[in-house]
């Protein structure tokens, strides 16, 4: 069955307006076809952004404030049905049928092609989207690289530290498998239907994505971070806690890809 689109994002945001355009225009580059954006802002410069995505068909864009000062609202908790969930299974409930994959994935992780490819599809089109449900694409954490406030560049030149070694994962879900996912309560990974049979992909050797994920950037920008969750200490210390060991490793392998995309 054809779908409308190869591979989207379903993503929620809120208080990222210097980041969107960096995040979009990259994605689209590498071979992102649409963005289901679920729109926590609700501000004008928001709208302003995303309108000439939405305008050529890239971007779906939900207003997604209803649920603010509500139960589903504040930081996330672990097995919480909050609105960032709510927002990722209206995404499979309601668009499941329009493409093959789809990624959970925020505003401050990039996904970057690996062995050399300059796009995301290169590999993805080797997946066998008939037996394959779903891919748990490993993540790796940069640090701030020494920036104490926001630097004046844009965020995948600025930030070239990371840890040494993968720390986290998420998954690619192929719209084929997905159910509506009304209590896959995290940010991470998604419900499959229980009826149809298919594999995970999880051996990072065979898989050729990672994530980049720009998780301290600046001290300014860590202190100012939204929706600060368990996993992410306020102030200071927190910083220093988390920042330590996300700076082990010189890695420039996305300043060189992004010197081979604008040739």
């Amino acid at each position: 069955m054809s779908k409308k689109y190869f591979l989207t994002f379903a993503t929620n945001f809120k208080n990222e307006n210097s980041y969107l355009k960096e995040w979009l225009d990259y994605h689209l580059s590498v071979g992102v076809e649409h963005f289901y954006l679920y729109d926590q802002d609700g501000g004008e410069e928001a709208r302003e952004i995303l309108r000439p995505y939405e305008e050529k068909g890239q971007v779906t864009r939900h207003l997604w404030t209803h649920w603010d000062g509500t139960k589903y609202d504040g930081p996330t908790k672990f097995y919480q049905r909050n609105k960032n969930h709510m927002g990722f299974a209206h995404a499979a409930k309601n668009y499941r049928k329009d493409y093959q994959w789809v990624m959970k994935i925020d505003v401050d992780e990039f996904l970057f092609p690996l062995n050399e490819a300059t796009n995301l599809t290169d590999w993805l089109k080797t997946v066998d989207a008939e037996k394959i449900k779903g891919v748990k694409v490993p993540r790796i954490n940069f640090g701030n690289n020494g920036h104490e406030q926001t630097p004046d560049m844009p965020v995948l030149r600025a930030y070239t530290r990371r840890e040494e070694l993968y720390s986290d994962h998420k998954d690619l879900a192929n719209g084929d498998f997905l159910s509506n996912n009304r209590f896959a309560f995290s940010a991470h990974w998604w419900h499959y239907k229980a009826h149809k049979f298919g594999k995970m992909l999880t051996d990072h050797a065979a898989i050729g994505w990672r994530i980049n994920h720009y998780y301290i950037k600046s001290f300014e920008e860590y202190l100012h971070r939204q929706n600060v969750s368990r996993g992410r200490p306020e102030g200071e210390e927190g910083f220093k806690e988390k920042n330590q060991r996300c700076n082990e490793v010189e890695d420039v392998s996305m300043v060189r890809l992004l010197d081979q995309l604008a040739k």
